[in-house]
């Protein structure tokens, strides 16, 4: 656990600003309070969501960068 944690922390450093919570929360079917708690560290994603994290992060990359 302390592993996706620690994932989360630097998936979330480093693209801060680049997605909405609500947006993040729709797309893992989680409530925004769930994605708070994340980021206040008090447990974090499991395997299976930091897959969808990263997957989401791609789309919206992919998106930014369509024309």
């Amino acid at each position: 656990m302390e592993k996706e944690l620690d994932e989360w922390s630097k998936l979330h450093k480093r693209y801060m600003g680049y997605f909405q919570t609500k947006d993040l929360a729709n797309y893992l079917k989680v409530s925004p309070r769930t994605i708070q708690r994340w980021l206040k560290e008090k447990y974090g994603p499991n395997k299976e969501q930091l897959i969808q994290i990263r997957q989401y992060l791609e789309l919206k990359n992919n998106e930014k960068f369509s024309f």
